[in-house]
């Protein structure tokens, strides 16, 4: 077993089990936090299979259903209750789905992938949907996230238009707006104020989860492969910002925090990232 297979479950590793420890060491319900763990475990799991099998996708319909998936699961998100008029979720039985947190790390990739095989004004029209429905959900976090990758990938492509860099420009209103209208959503302690759980057990154990959440997006910086150096730079701007945006707002702190959306989306971009850095999709560059 090579273990480049188990790298995604390495470096997911800290953050995921410090903040259980956290968890349990402050009397939050087993029935709370273990659900981060099997979410780990079988994540890590499905990535391995993933990245121990060949893949048999063409350049052009290997990730295509991603974009009407996510679309639709967004417009989902305000057919569920939510909560004090916040729609994030999709319900999936007692478990509740922050679409957003799963969806955008490959959505991001799948809008560069139509920028480098369709027409610029297909992701620029799909970037711009996906932004107003994020920023009405309200999720001022997610689209920060998903805004400022999309306009560094836009602007990749503009061609010196200025037609395009000012309309590129002007979608950076959206996440601007939707600070402005931030949600008031109360925070959870084990969700929201993690972080401030494991700094009250120690100043070791606060460099430590600050070294693990730290970790997170370090991959996609320092290990792009060549022809997939600004989709990886930009997925770590993404996870930068999500992470960042948590010390602004009461936004849910990934991986270490309770929810098991910010692993699942985690898992699927770092093991993207491994893929295409071993040339397994080499044909689709």
């Amino acid at each position: 077993m090579k273990l480049r297979n188990f790298v995604p479950l390495i470096i997911a590793f800290p953050s995921v089990v410090i903040g259980a420890v956290a968890m349990h060491l402050n009397k939050i319900s087993i029935g709370i936090w273990s659900q981060n763990i099997v979410a780990l475990i079988i994540s890590g799991f499905i990535s391995y299979l993933f990245l121990k099998e060949k893949p048999k996708f063409s350049k052009r319909n290997s990730f295509g259903f991603i974009v009407p998936i996510t679309v639709i699961l967004l417009f989902l998100t305000f057919l569920d209750s939510g909560l004090d008029g916040v729609h994030r979720w999709v319900s999936i039985g007692p478990i509740k789905l922050n679409v957003a947190s799963i969806m955008l790390p490959i959505f991001i990739i799948e809008l560069w992938r139509i920028l480098k095989i369709f027409n610029w004004w297909h992701s620029m029209t799909i970037t711009i949907a996906v932004s107003i429905l994020l920023a009405l959900q309200p999720d001022a976090s997610q689209t920060t996230g998903f805004i400022f990758p999309m306009i560094i990938l836009l602007l990749s492509k503009a061609n010196k238009s200025v037609i395009r860099y000012s309309i590129t420009s002007l979608i950076s209103v959206i996440p601007i707006i939707s600070w402005i209208f931030i949600d008031s959503l109360p925070p959870i302690d084990y969700v929201e104020e993690i972080v401030l759980i494991v700094k009250n057990l120690g100043a070791v154990w606060f460099l430590i989860g600050i070294g693990s959440l730290a970790l997170l997006p370090l991959p996609f910086i320092i290990f792009p492969s060549k022809n997939y150096r600004l989709i990886s730079m930009c997925l770590g701007l993404y996870f930068i910002i999500i992470i960042i945006s948590t010390l602004f707002g009461n936004f849910p702190v990934p991986l270490m925090g309770y929810g098991i959306s910010p692993i699942i989306g985690y898992f699927i971009a770092i093991t993207w990232l491994l893929k295409v850095n071993t040339k397994v999709f080499k044909s689709q560059a």
